[in-house]
């Protein structure tokens, strides 16, 4: 640090001048709070001129709000509806959680920061960069209640199409691609003060393709990924699956659909769940297991004729080349004689009938699990509950798909019909120019990715099955 050039008298001091910053910030915030709460008390007030005839006032109440600006309180009107159920409705206009201070928006940041560091490193952030105190047990809550909100949405969602047979909410223009790649795979956390040591969390990621990135070295990126996160039954994995994809992609467009995944049986069932879905072993796995039986040269050519399909030659190499010794060598020579008997090695491209140009291998959900789950909840002695494990891995989720502040305010109540099944009128009559339109109710009944559902809609739809 150089000297000062102008040596300051009295009471301003060097130290005191550069904190200029934060006194500046400080009076902001003050004149923040002020502002605040004059405009929620006008927008309170607005509210008041609107409020349906049959509500009663019965008064006002305090709250204390944390914001990125510090601490505002407000006062605002408590009202009573026909029912006798009673609405703030300042809070409910604005999104506001109840019994919790801080704002949507401090959740959001909340969220965000402690979703990618500890909980005290994100406390110890926002104490320092903003107004708006917050404990790093307070963080742990509200990055709590994020994924709690999200998860039980999963839930309720497919259990009211996939039980109850109710269409799927669409929000917005979906996209529409003919082809869609997927990858699953599944991590194991530590638990604490459970019986069981360890949980698995199963996740799954989608795209449409590749886009090279500019670079002396070959790049690419995944384009339009989208994350989902999962945890507990494994049979209804596939159907929160298709109902996250189906919110961003028309699932009836598809013509072909490529899964991949290391082998496990919970994650190949994926291709029952949709229609001309073609199964692609992970190349890593392939080529460990390559690598371990025979080692690294003749494991090498081993997991290139298993890509290519050339069987003579995996023949070849099971029986005449010697195994490695070892228990690890000996399990992998029989998953690779697995693979070998089922056809699991070929590449998809291969059977597809595809140039290696037009399409790349898929293999990218190692690196995505990394980055999704593994980073922030494995290692470093951490351990979780089991609500808490789902509710990290849902806003991990939320964080790769950029969609964590919607959760973060107040969620409306979904009313659940009373009818299982809504009829139409019998007097309804059905127009001369639509009497050819059938509909058939099993495609979104209480189980539409039922195998003979399948079956029936390939046979009403053959255009969508290439193979």
């Amino acid at each position: 640090m150089g000297k000062s050039i102008v040596h300051f008298a009295g009471e301003v001091m060097l130290e005191q001048a550069r904190k200029w910053e934060s006194v500046v910030f400080q009076q902001v915030c003050v004149a923040g709070q002020q502002e605040a709460t004059r405009y929620l008390e006008a927008l309170d007030e607005s509210l008041f001129m609107q409020h349906p005839a049959s509500w009663v006032v019965v008064g006002f109440r305090e709250r204390t709000l944390v914001t990125r600006f510090g601490e505002v309180r407000i006062r605002r009107r408590l009202y009573r509806d026909e029912s006798e159920a009673y609405h703030f409705l300042l809070d409910e206009y604005l999104g506001l959680n109840a019994n919790q201070a801080a704002t949507p928006e401090m959740q959001t940041m909340c969220t965000i920061l402690c979703g990618q560091v500890s909980f005290r490193k994100g406390a110890d952030f926002l104490e320092q960069w903003l107004a708006g105190l917050l404990s790093h047990s307070t963080c742990w809550r509200l990055l709590q209640r994020t994924g709690a909100v999200a998860a039980n949405a999963s839930k309720e969602e497919v259990e009211a199409v996939f039980s109850r047979g109710e269409p799927i909410a669409q929000v917005g223009e979906r996209r529409r691609v003919e082809r869609l790649y997927m990858e699953a795979d599944g991590v194991y956390v530590r638990l604490q003060n459970q019986p069981r040591k360890h949980l698995e969390l199963s996740s799954a990621i989608a795209y449409e393709g590749w886009e090279g990135l500019s670079g002396k070295r070959e790049a690419y990126r995944l384009r339009e990924k989208r994350a989902y996160c999962h945890v507990g039954d494994r049979t209804s994995f596939w159907e929160g699956v298709s109902l996250a994809w189906a919110h961003k992609w028309d699932l009836r467009q598809l013509r072909e659909v490529i899964i991949g995944g290391d082998g496990a049986a919970w994650i190949r069932s994926g291709v029952d769940t949709f229609a001309g879905a073609t199964w692609q072993l992970d190349g890593f796995h392939l080529a460990r297991a390559c690598r371990q039986t025979f080692g690294s040269r003749t494991g090498r050519k081993l997991y290139q004729t298993l890509r290519t399909g050339i069987a003579a030659k995996t023949q070849v190499s099971l029986s005449q080349s010697p195994v490695r010794e070892g228990k690890q060598a000996q399990r992998a020579h029989q998953w690779v004689k697995k693979v070998t008997q089922e056809n699991w090695g070929l590449d998809w491209r291969v059977r597809q009938g595809l140039s290696m140009e037009e399409a790349r291998g898929l293999g990218c959900m190692e690196g995505n699990q990394a980055h999704l789950l593994a980073a922030r909840m494995k290692g470093k002695g951490r351990s979780w509950s089991p609500n808490g494990a789902y509710h990290m891995a849902k806003v991990q989720e939320l964080l790769t798909n950029g969609e964590v502040q919607p959760w973060c305010y107040r969620q409306k109540c979904i009313e659940k019909p009373s009818a299982r099944y809504t009829r139409h009128p019998r007097s309804q009559l059905i127009a001369p120019d639509q009497w050819l339109q059938a509909a058939v109710p099993a495609f979104y009944g209480p189980s539409p990715n039922a195998p003979w559902v399948q079956f029936l809609r390939k046979l009403i739809h053959p255009t969508h099955i290439l193979n």
